[in-house]
């Protein structure tokens, strides 16, 4: 019985190891059926495939990881509660090599870098085989693709490592093709301009037509090539861009300033580089791709608040200065002819809470005027964002896309990466800096007047000289370079672009030199808060602390002209901003983000970079 037993024993044994080694052949031999990178790359039709998941790696949220990025800046407060409750490193300024964000910035990009050059590599190899009409057709993807790895490495470079990174010029194909050191600098800067380059020699002359809305374009591949110039302080190079661009395309400042931040009037004739969200998709879809959350830009009606403008841009906003000249700023409040309060791209940016704006109308559904017809506000919430948020349409058209009843937060808002204001913006800096203040002021009030504020300078110089616009009559705007520089770099600047682009307020503070500077001199300042007072359908109202202006010495007198009612907020010190990262800011550690530790433990070629 029992050699029986053994030889039964025996025999399974066999049977097994016959089995294992036929399903080990069987996992060896290569599925006929399955594309392969050689197989798959055959037609046009192949490419643009390609050219869709591109963009799809171009609408990745975590390539712009908008949060974190202008929390890291000196414009944004990470939470609504105050003081901090807990550790937000790109606000401290405490983020090393495997921090989160730093992690998924860096994959993002360069996976849009990896489907980018799996398409050129196919054109390459069937390029000399293409027939005349497939030829021009496949010139204009690989166009958009060049054009688009451009965009990525240009973001890289101005992202990570003083721009020093890993350069992939092909698609990796075996585990030593990721083993690549590091490029320098120059070297990434002269190869993403050669990509851009070529978008700007065979993109269409033409924008394109409306089904096609969202593509890259000639005019982005010259404001990218103008930002590169900027970037690296050669101000003539980046002003022949920014010239070009608004002057040989159809771009204009568009009428009203609220159509660049929300749902409407998307790809408007402002943008120039924009990405593309929708909520349009099936109620069973819950991935990321094509949506984005924008739940953490506010509060009270179902977000999170994760992303508050700073104390000081609170302030600025509320002292851009109405031009009572301009008859947009006469308004009709329920027959009552009165004054706008703030200004419109004030208005359009941020939701102040005596800001009553009937032309402009509801906040989420909610009639939110002086009267004080809604809770919210107070010394943790003195305002909320506007921008990136769905204020226009309610939040209800965000929450309806799972069948089971699960909440998605969802935003369908599009993201306006560059837009003509911006350029000009840009070009006036590169105006200033060769010397032509003439010229900068032209360009700085052709962006204040399309929001109705006050113009910079003497009117007798002006473009807008009119009984309908006002000038300051300030003539050291036309001598005097330092004043009109610094009021473009922390005035004019963030009223106008806060919070938009790709981290471009991190990149505007380091380019200029200031970061530290301008973390301290924060830090430095104090604030006052006061409550808001007025009558609720014949009802007394308050609001309390919800009304923030700068502490002036000596205001705690009730007998001083400054004198505020409530000064706890000044006390205790809870809106402060940027207290840790004036203390902790490292010109080395913290300018560019690091490599991920990730990167370091895969990429062998990187052993010898600092570990953090």
């Amino acid at each position: 019985m029992k050699k029986i037993l053994n030889i039964k024993i025996w025999t399974l044994l066999v049977l097994v190891l016959s089995l294992s080694a036929c399903i080990d052949d069987f996992l060896e031999q290569e599925n006929p059926n399955a594309p392969t990178a050689e197989s798959y790359w055959e037609t046009v039709a192949d490419l643009d495939n390609g050219l869709n998941a591109v963009y799809n790696s171009f609408k990745n949220i975590e390539c712009y990881m908008l949060l974190e990025e202008h929390s890291r800046s000196d414009m944004s407060y990470p939470q609504n509660v105050r003081p901090l409750t807990k550790d937000y490193p790109e606000y401290f300024q405490t983020f090393n090599n495997s921090t989160t964000f730093v992690t998924k910035k860096w994959a993002a990009l360069y996976n849009g870098v990896f489907r980018a050059n799996q398409v050129i590599d196919a054109y390459e190899k069937m390029e000399a085989d293409l027939s005349e009409q497939n030829a021009e057709r496949a010139l204009q993807i690989i166009a958009q693709v060049r054009a688009l790895r451009g965009w990525f490495y240009f973001s890289l470079h101005n992202t990570y490592n003083n721009g020093s990174i890993v350069l992939h010029t092909t698609t990796p194909k075996t585990e030593a093709d990721y083993q690549k050191s590091l490029s320098t600098s120059e070297e990434v800067i002269d190869f993403y301009r050669a990509d851009l380059l070529y978008g700007l020699e065979n993109l269409p002359e033409e924008p394109w037509d409306d089904t096609n809305k969202g593509r890259i374009t000639q005019g982005a591949c010259e404001a990218i090539l103008g930002k590169s110039y900027l970037y690296a302080g050669d101000f003539t190079k980046a002003a022949e861009y920014f010239k070009n661009v608004f002057s040989n395309y159809t771009y204009a400042l568009t009428e009203d300033i609220g159509s660049n931040f929300t749902t409407r009037n998307e790809f408007n004739e402002e943008s120039i580089l924009e990405v593309s969200y929708t909520v349009d998709y099936k109620y069973e879809y819950t991935g990321s791709e094509g949506m984005w959350n924008n739940y953490n830009m506010r509060y009270g009606v179902g977000g999170y608040g994760s992303g508050w403008p700073a104390s000081w841009l609170n302030i600025l906003y509320r002292n851009d200065p109405v031009d009572l000249a301009a008859p947009k700023n006469t308004v009709d409040d329920n027959g009552e002819i009165r004054y706008r309060k703030f200004s419109l791209r004030t208005s359009y940016s941020v939701a102040l809470p005596e800001d009553n704006v009937p032309d402009i109308g509801t906040y989420y559904g909610v009639e939110r005027t002086a009267e004080i017809t809604t809770g919210g506000f107070g010394e943790a919430r003195p305002l909320y964002l506007r921008k990136h948020t769905n204020w226009e349409i309610t939040n209800e058209s965000e929450r309806f896309l799972t069948s089971d009843g699960t909440v998605y937060g969802r935003s369908g808002t599009n993201f306006r990466l560059i837009r003509l204001a911006d350029v000009y913006l840009m070009y006036a800096e590169c105006m200033i800096e060769e010397g032509d203040l003439e010229e900068a002021l032209n360009y700085i009030n052709k962006v204040r007047e399309r929001s109705y504020v006050q113009l910079l300078g003497l009117s007798s110089n002006g473009e807008f000289n009119d009984s309908e616009h006002t000038y300051d009559e300030v003539a050291e705007w036309h001598t005097d370079a330092h004043k009109l520089r610094e009021h473009l770099r922390h005035v004019e600047r963030p009223l106008e672009l806060s919070f938009e682009g790709n981290a471009i307020r991190v990149i505007d503070l380091r380019r200029w030199g200031v970061t530290k500077e301008r973390f301290v001199d924060l830090a430095a300042r104090r604030y006052n808060t006061a409550n808001l007072e007025a009558n609720t359908n014949g009802t007394h109202g308050k609001k309390y602390q919800c009304i923030i202006t700068e502490y002036v010495e000596g205001c705690e007198d009730p007998d001083h002209p400054n004198y505020q009612e409530n000064i706890k907020t000044y006390k205790s010190g809870a809106m402060n901003d940027c207290q840790e990262a004036a203390i902790n800011y490292n010109e080395t550690l913290h300018a560019y983000l690091p490599i991920p530790l990730t990167e370091l433990q895969s990429n062998l070629q990187l052993s010898d970079v600092q570990s953090e």
